[in-house]
């Protein structure tokens, strides 16, 4: 007992002269502004491009609220990265505050943040952590633990990613892209597998036969044609002809009735020939990438412009658009 109380009685007076307190922090400078930089600390699902801890455990579940910004908030559980949270306490124009909470393998907290300074075109970047040690436990715990050694390689890592992505070159889109949420249209629609040198012949031919048939049952059009791509490649093309129609009709032959697709789409609306359409897919997709989005079914273009009362095809608009979530 004599030695037991002895050993209890050294180690509370050796954690009386060990700190109380700990801080980490590493620094790096990136060529890119701070505007090109902030948007990948101050949402939090950016952190997925950069983080370390994201790397070192693909298995760990996120889950984030709906802010970006000051409250934003992330919480993890993983077997490598334990769990816990951290929220974004504050932001100026020198200063991205957080505060982090574990919860597993072992409870506690922090206060962190990145120091912004401005050079110039360039930005240096530093990245802190510091937070109190209890008495005894915790000062006991630096006899055996350096918090600088095990947090700085991690911030390393992560303010080498955060380099790496923000000096990327940035994609140049050609349009303006823009999201909404649409209801469903009543269409009547003709499904088809053409080639891909038969498509302006094959759409004209399959929308004059839903017309005939809207005329036939006295039902009017309500809206401009449109194609629903379900599959295409270089040599082939699955898509349906449809016509929004003001009320139900009666499938015939080919031609169904359905509805289309509910929900958020991202969009743009292009002006030019049909043939030049390519780069505003590549925007579409470049914007869902870069956003976070998965696409939620097939894209359709709705024909704006009709190419018969209007020759000169500089002026055709086609809106684009592409379901997500």
């Amino acid at each position: 007992m004599i030695i037991l109380i002895s050993i209890i009685a050294i180690a509370l007076i050796i954690a009386a002269f060990l700190p109380s307190s700990y801080k980490v922090e590493r620094k790096t400078e990136i060529n890119a502004s701070f505007e090109k930089i902030a948007p990948l600390i101050t949402d939090l699902k950016m952190w997925d491009k950069w983080s370390p801890w994201k790397a070192a455990d693909s298995a760990a579940i996120y889950t984030y609220n709906d802010t970006i910004g000051v409250n934003a908030e992330m919480s993890w559980e993983g077997e490598i990265v334990g769990s816990g949270k951290l929220r974004i306490t504050g932001i100026n124009d020198t200063l991205i505050k957080y505060q982090l909470t574990f919860l597993d393998p072992m409870e506690s907290t922090s206060e962190g943040g990145f120091i912004v300074k401005i050079n110039d075109d360039k930005t240096e970047l530093t990245w802190y952590d510091e937070g109190s040690l209890s008495y005894p436990m915790g000062r006991l715990m630096t006899l055996f633990i350096s918090f600088d050694k095990m947090l700085g390689s991690d911030f390393e890592k992560g303010l080498a990613n955060i380099k790496t992505v923000a000096e990327e070159k940035s994609y140049e889109y050609s349009y303006s892209i823009f999201e909404k949420s649409v209801d469903a249209l009543n269409i009547a629609a003709i499904r088809d597998t053409i080639s891909m040198n038969e498509t302006s012949e094959v759409l004209g031919k399959n929308f004059g036969e839903i017309m005939s048939l809207l005329k036939k049952q006295k039902v009017e059009c309500a809206g401009a044609p449109m194609a629903i791509s379900y599959a295409w490649d270089p040599s082939s093309w699955d898509f349906e002809a449809a016509i929004p129609v003001s009320k139900e009709i009666k499938p015939e032959g080919r031609i169904q009735f359905k509805q289309s697709y509910a929900g958020k789409v991202v969009y743009i609306i292009y002006t030019g020939p049909y043939e030049g359409t390519e780069k505003a897919y590549n925007d579409l997709d470049y914007y869902m990438k870069e956003n976070g989005y998965e696409q939620n079914g097939g894209p359709w273009e709705i024909y704006v412009t009709d190419p018969m009362t209007e020759p000169d095809t500089s002026k055709w608009i086609t809106e684009i658009y592409f379901p997500v979530k």
